[in-house]
């Protein structure tokens, strides 16, 4: 097997999360590019960060690129005196200066498939293309897909729908990063808060409608929840109302596949609708970084529940952010948790919104059984599913990749 390998790692970061690095951290417009990426991947709680640390700690050289953070990139085509014309000349220029023997793309937004297609037949050092891919899966994404050497998913559900599409796909849970524990305990004291949600509520097929209702439910129950989540506009989901009674219309004058005519349609193929009132009045707006991490510090219970692309399977990155940040995790019922913690003595679960309901007010009423499952939680994550024992698996999945193609 081979010893080692270069790795260049194409992502994003949240712009919600860029604004406010940039807003608290006015100095690095006055730093060179290698002090800025420092910077930002050192503040930075989100997955290309997190990975870049530990595949750095682990013995692989690699670079990572953040394809929408132009005020970086700007600094590192002045630091190499290049002209580029866009953000696929960008790549390309990052790639030739970086010789990766993998490409990683975790964010496939900005990759067209003829511009997958233009790499491999331009660059000939490059000898795995890899994609990280744990959403729902949209036929424009899955063309991209099957243009990859392989693809890594975080649920055993997009495993299965990978497999049936004839993508090669490897299993990895997400992780907990080690490195946020210290940064945790000396940020200053957080709002306390007894039941938090946090994380999307995005109207479609694939996306958060169990999560939306599961909520709605819950505060009409009147359970005190509060939601620090990302919303869509009233505007985007006017579109996707659009583009389902669009999509229903071309099926009415037997179109049977209207996405092959326009791609957009895909976003209607379920209905959608404006939030619910009870929901909008309990939004407090999103969490980034190590604050998100500092919020889930300080609340005694944090809801969880999966995207209803993962079916019936766990695995969303809640499930470790929770327990590592050392609070009790309540989370949605899934075949595989119990391969992942040890169900009502590590997590707590529900199968149905009014027991989850029950679950929520028994342990708030029950406050040192609640904390004992969340010391015990977090011992399990810090243990058994951190960021550094992912990447050691990754690693061992690309190295094998590479020795059995012959590519060392």
């Amino acid at each position: 097997m081979i010893l080692s390998f270069r790795l260049l790692i194409i992502s994003s970061m949240y712009p919600g999360y860029l604004r406010k690095f940039y807003a608290k951290y006015p100095e690095v417009s006055g730093m060179d590019y290698d002090g800025h990426y420092k910077a930002l991947l050192s503040d930075s709680t989100e997955f290309a960060a997190s990975y870049t640390r530990a595949f750095s700690r682990n013995g692989v050289a690699v670079d990572c690129m953040i394809v929408n953070d132009r005020k970086l990139q700007k600094k590192w085509a002045e630091a190499y005196q290049l002209r580029i014309s866009d953000a696929e000349d960008m790549i390309l220029k990052r790639i030739a200066h970086f010789r990766p023997d993998v490409l990683w793309i975790e964010d496939l937004r900005f990759l067209k498939p003829e511009f997958l297609k233009k790499i491999r037949k331009k660059v000939d050092f490059i000898k795995l293309v890899v994609g990280y891919h744990c959403a729902p899966i949209n036929p424009q994404g899955l063309e991209k897909l099957k243009l990859l050497d392989l693809v890594i998913t975080c649920t055993p559900g997009l495993k299965v729908d990978l497999e049936k599409a004839g993508i090669k796909s490897y299993l990895v849970y997400h992780g907990f990063d080690l490195d946020l524990l210290t940064e945790i305990d000396t940020l200053d004291s957080y709002p306390f808060n007894e039941v938090v949600f946090t994380g999307s509520l995005i109207h479609g097929g694939g996306y958060h409608n169990e999560r939306i209702a599961l909520l709605e439910d819950l505060l009409n129950r009147g359970i005190n929840i509060s939601l620090f989540v990302n919303t869509e506009s009233n505007l985007r989901i006017l579109v996707k109302k659009f583009l389902f009674y669009l999509n229903r219309l071309f099926k009415k004058a037997g179109i049977k596949n209207p996405e092959a005519i326009m791609s957009l349609l895909h976003y209607g193929n379920n209905p959608v609708n404006f939030y619910p009132e009870i929901i909008r009045k309990n939004i407090r707006g999103p969490r980034y970084g190590f604050e998100m991490y500092k919020l889930l510090n300080c609340s005694r219970i944090v809801l969880n529940n999966h995207g209803d692309v993962a079916g019936k399977y766990a695995g969303n990155m809640r499930l470790f952010e929770a327990t590592g940040a050392g609070s009790c995790l309540l989370t949605d019922n899934k075949s595989n948790l119990k391969d992942l913690f040890d169900i009502g003595n590590e997590v707590v679960v529900y199968d149905t919104s009014e027991e989850c309901a029950e679950k929520i007010k028994w342990l708030l009423d029950n406050d040192s059984e609640r904390r004992r499952i969340a010391v015990s939680g977090q011992t399990r994550t810090l243990k058994s599913h951190s960021v550094d024992s992912r990447c050691k698996t990754i690693i061992e999945i690309l190295k094998n990749e590479l020795t059995v193609r012959g590519l060392n």
